[in-house]
């Protein structure tokens, strides 16, 4: 057999990738796929951690206890009193609350640790602050009750009247009213002045601080 009639196998050796090279290649498409994640995230991540917001202001899903149920009580009480402001033209006084039966100006339908709280009314020219506390503490405690020591104010603001107490949500033209829950960690009377300096903290939603515009009035 001649050495023209003769093929010899030959074997090809490829060399692999260096391990440095296929670490680095990895490194880069793990890379790649977080910074993808990453501004998908920012484009629909809820708004209102993004939405800056105040020293003064709390979420009301930070509410403690039964304070959370009394901060919904109040919100359903809005509706209620602006429909007899624009009616009459005055905001209506406690005992016309009480006599509505409505929650938690009227404690029958509340917990029990939330029947002590008293309701006073004050108003300016601009708006009106329903302001209660729970000033039976120590008698709810004997009666076995778990009272809630907190203060909470209830501020209706007419944004149609001319200056507002300051700060106040600007929402959209078409809004007349601006309603505001403010909460303090303690058992204190009413006193005139900003909320802000006296230790109060405006209790906002989700939809309240992306669909409304913190304003620092200087106020009226």
């Amino acid at each position: 057999m001649s050495n023209t009639a003769t093929q010899e196998c030959k074997e090809v050796i490829v060399a692999p990738l260096a391990a440095g090279r296929e670490v680095l290649g990895l490194t880069v498409v793990i890379c790649c796929i977080f910074l993808l994640a990453g501004l998908r995230y920012g484009q629909v991540a809820p708004k209102d951690e993004v939405v800056a917001k105040k020293s003064y202001q709390m979420q009301d899903i930070r509410l403690k206890n039964q304070a959370p149920v009394l901060y919904r009580s109040l919100l359903g009480a809005v509706d209620s009193i602006t429909w007899t402001y624009e009616s009459l033209g005055n905001w209506p006084e406690i005992s016309e609350l009480q006599t509505e039966s409505l929650p938690p100006f009227v404690g029958d339908f509340l917990p029990a640790g939330l029947r002590g709280f008293s309701w006073e009314m004050h108003q300016g020219k601009t708006w009106v602050d329903y302001y209660g506390a729970n000033k039976e503490v120590a008698q709810q405690e004997k009666q076995g009750a778990d009272p809630l020591e907190n203060s909470f104010i209830l501020r209706i603001i007419d944004l149609q009247a001319g200056q507002y107490p300051y700060p106040f949500v600007q929402g959209s033209q078409e809004d007349r009213f601006s309603a505001q829950i403010w909460i303090n960690p303690q058992i204190v009377d009413y006193s005139e002045g900003p909320l802000v300096e006296r230790g109060w903290k405006w209790v906002v939603s989700g939809n309240a601080a992306v669909n409304g515009k913190v304003t620092e009035s200087s106020g009226s």
